[in-house]
């Protein structure tokens, strides 16, 4: 899948995340070029989002079966926070 960054200055959010060779509905825009890097290296990595506005980005730009396929392991939550001390 390739998928392209573009810059248009006039408008609200000028960054746009698109699909090569995709429908016109599979893009996405963002307020930073930094955003739209993010969501894409996220897509790449093939892992599940965990900020609303970037599953709302991925959910547009891949169809339904590549976004059932994203990894969606749980993050890791030390209870004990390291070593217990007496």
């Amino acid at each position: 899948m390739k998928l392209s960054i573009i810059y248009y200055p006039k408008m609200k959010r000028p960054w746009l995340l698109k699909r090569e060779y995709g429908k016109y509905e599979q893009h996405a825009h963002f307020y930073t070029r930094k955003e739209a890097v993010k969501c894409r290296i996220l897509i790449d990595k093939r892992v599940y989002p965990r900020q609303k506005k970037y599953q709302i980005a991925v959910r547009r730009i891949l169809t339904k079966e590549e976004y059932k396929k994203l990894n969606k392991t749980p993050r890791y939550c030390n209870k004990q926070k390291g070593i217990r001390r007496r």
